[in-house]
């Protein structure tokens, strides 16, 4: 008994957050702050945007929204660091990243990122050697921090291949955002 309150106590509690505009919770991308899509309907997947292109992340959940822009540029590759290491994979790809907190607070950290190679193959965050790391740092609104993010990847996966950033808040595991190189 004690459980069927427990459980309808909750489903009460969640429609009381949606009726009071909590948020869903889900995070939206959109390139350059233009919606994903037709401009009229919300914006469906994650967006997508070429280097040097910024993307507009926002959150919106229990009325605690989060918006921060994001630019990926400057990709550059390496066959070694600057230890002299050599990537296992074939190549350092290295790119410059900028986040700009917005609203709210934001977690910006180089393991946000996955590289994707065109069959689909995932390469975390690298750990190598280079000046200018992007660290992970807390952002407040009207903060920022650039840095680089460093990916160990086979040249073949570089063409066609894409960098993903991870959402916000409970979406840390879902895609938000993709730039091609």
């Amino acid at each position: 008994m004690r459980s069927k309150l427990v459980i309808g106590g909750l489903a009460v509690l969640a429609v009381f957050a949606i009726a009071c505009g909590a948020g869903s919770g889900k995070t939206e991308s959109s390139v350059g702050g233009e919606p994903q899509g037709d401009g009229v309907s919300t914006p469906q997947g994650p967006a997508t945007a070429a280097l040097g292109q910024t993307v507009t992340l926002t959150n919106e959940f229990l009325n605690d929204k989060t918006s921060v822009d994001v630019t990926l540029s400057d990709a550059q590759q390496h066959t070694t660091d600057s230890l002299g290491l050599s990537p296992d994979n074939g190549v350092f790809l290295v790119v410059q990243v900028t986040v700009v907190c917005n609203e709210g607070t934001y977690h910006a950290n180089p393991f946000n990122f996955k590289f994707v190679g065109p069959d689909g193959t995932v390469y975390e965050h690298a750990f190598a050697s280079f000046d200018g790391h992007l660290n992970a740092t807390d952002l407040n609104a009207g903060q920022r921090v650039a840095g680089n993010i460093v990916f160990d990847v086979p040249p073949a996966a570089i063409e066609g291949g894409k960098i993903q950033m991870d959402g916000i808040g409970l979406d840390f595991d879902e895609a938000a955002a993709y730039w091609t190189l």
